[in-house]
């Protein structure tokens, strides 16, 4: 975390003082599953913190942005009812994401690209302990897309969706209709954006 910091100081201090940069932080929340693994929904929360800069191409309402960032995925077993998770899966991921976004006059802004991200850490567990299973993939590629909404003039609300184009892991599935299946990952992220420059 502590080198993520520094990266990410370093990262807006080159590009404050760039007159054709906006550069800025994101600070929000995600909410992810894993298809693969035999559960479904939106159930893993966890958060997405990092900064952005943002420069102006030719065609006109139109940027392209890249940030740095780090995001947690995963994947949770819904708890009933005076119970706890059976099974979760934490995913530590510092990624880079870039997109082309194009701004409509009312505030309205979509934004579309790619995420590769390296994994950190990660941690599985079922019945609350550790599971030793397949380790996941260190690299990882996702599809990104979205909408940013600026309601001030320094603030942005973003709602992003991304899904995972590399499989995050190759599962051994021992039955004789089914062979290492692959889990994909998918997740909504909600955030707010705040610009530091110009």
């Amino acid at each position: 975390m502590r080198k993520l910091l520094i990266a990410l100081i370093l990262l807006l201090s080159n590009n404050l003082y760039a007159q054709n940069f906006d550069a800025g932080l994101v600070a929000g929340f995600t909410m992810s599953q894993i298809s693969g693994d035999g559960l479904g929904g939106f159930d893993k929360p966890g958060i997405r913190i990092g900064a952005y800069i943002s420069y102006p191409i030719p065609r006109k309402n139109t940027n392209f942005e890249v940030g740095m960032q780090y995001l947690q995925k995963g994947s949770r077993e819904p708890s009933k009812k005076n119970e706890v998770s059976n099974y979760s899966m934490d995913m530590h991921y510092l990624e880079l994401p870039f997109t082309v976004n194009y701004g409509f006059k009312n505030g309205l802004i979509i934004e579309s690209g790619f995420g590769p991200g390296i994994l950190v850490s990660y941690t599985e567990e079922i019945n609350g302990v550790e599971n030793i299973g397949n380790t996941p993939n260190t690299f990882a590629l996702d599809f990104i897309c979205g909408i940013q909404y600026q309601f001030l003039n320094n603030l942005k609300i973003n709602v992003r969706y991304g899904n995972s184009l590399l499989p995050i892991r190759k599962e051994d599935v021992e039955t004789s209709l089914e062979k290492n299946k692959d889990w994909y990952s998918s997740m909504v992220t909600f955030t707010l954006m705040y610009k530091i420059s110009r």
